[in-house]
């Protein structure tokens, strides 16, 4: 009986392991990808938790062994998001500094096609103006019309002379047409003397001219004198 039970004694302690893995956790191995934004990281991203405890015999003692599992709650912080939006990104300096000067050249070429503009206006205005106003020379040079609708007689062809009328005062010299009635003469005079017209008499190499009378009509000539009379009351 003694020599059975040193048996099983023997056979016991032959059985026993040389280590306790009663503590040993499992390593979680987590493999690094080229490209993290492909595919997540691969391994636990639980937090820890105990859901079991198994007795283990040591050395004739029970231990607890603690048996790790995952749950729904994160274990590591998620992962920052990565944008791929351009317009977050900084603009280089040297393309900003470009398309600000683009924008200058722009604006600057729109202010000198209005300034353009405005003097091409300003010039056509002041072109028709120039027309019209040649229009209205050219018709106040026209010679005008007789009744019957025929033009008169070119008055740069027509002859004039000088002739003077004199009274006691001296004389006072007048050009005329030569076919012109000396009626507008002696008006012109008579008012430069304050008389009345009818109190003037004309005289004419002796003899009292009419005022319906003409120059070429008394064959007058260059500076003929017209002697002035006023009549006597």
């Amino acid at each position: 009986m003694k020599k059975s039970a040193r048996v099983e004694i023997e056979e016991i302690e032959e059985l026993e392991p040389l280590f306790d893995y009663s503590r040993v956790q499992p390593f979680n191995t987590i493999e690094i990808d080229d490209d993290p934004l492909d595919c997540p990281p691969v391994g636990c991203k639980k937090k820890p938790k105990i859901i079991d405890a198994a007795a283990v015999v040591k050395d004739g003692k029970k231990a607890a062994s603690i048996v790790i599992d995952c749950d729904d709650e994160d274990w590591f912080p998620p992962s920052p998001k990565v944008t791929n939006d351009i317009s977050t990104v900084t603009e280089d300096s040297t393309r900003r500094e470009l398309r600000l000067r683009r924008q200058e050249l722009a604006s600057v070429a729109k202010s000198a096609e209005e300034v353009l503009r405005n003097v091409e206006e300003q010039v056509k205005r002041e072109f028709a103006a120039a027309e019209s106003m040649e229009d209205e020379v050219d018709a106040s040079l026209q010679p005008p019309k007789k009744s019957g609708g025929q033009p008169s007689k070119d008055s740069d062809d027509r002859p004039k002379i000088v002739i003077s009328l004199q009274d006691q005062n001296g004389p006072t010299q007048y050009r005329v047409f030569k076919d012109d009635p000396l009626e507008k003469v002696f008006k012109k005079f008579a008012e430069k003397v304050e008389l009345d017209l009818q109190s003037l008499v004309f005289v004419f190499d002796g003899d009292k001219v009419s005022p319906k009378a003409t120059p070429a009509a008394l064959e007058m000539e260059e500076n003929e004198i017209i002697e002035v009379h006023v009549k006597t009351k």
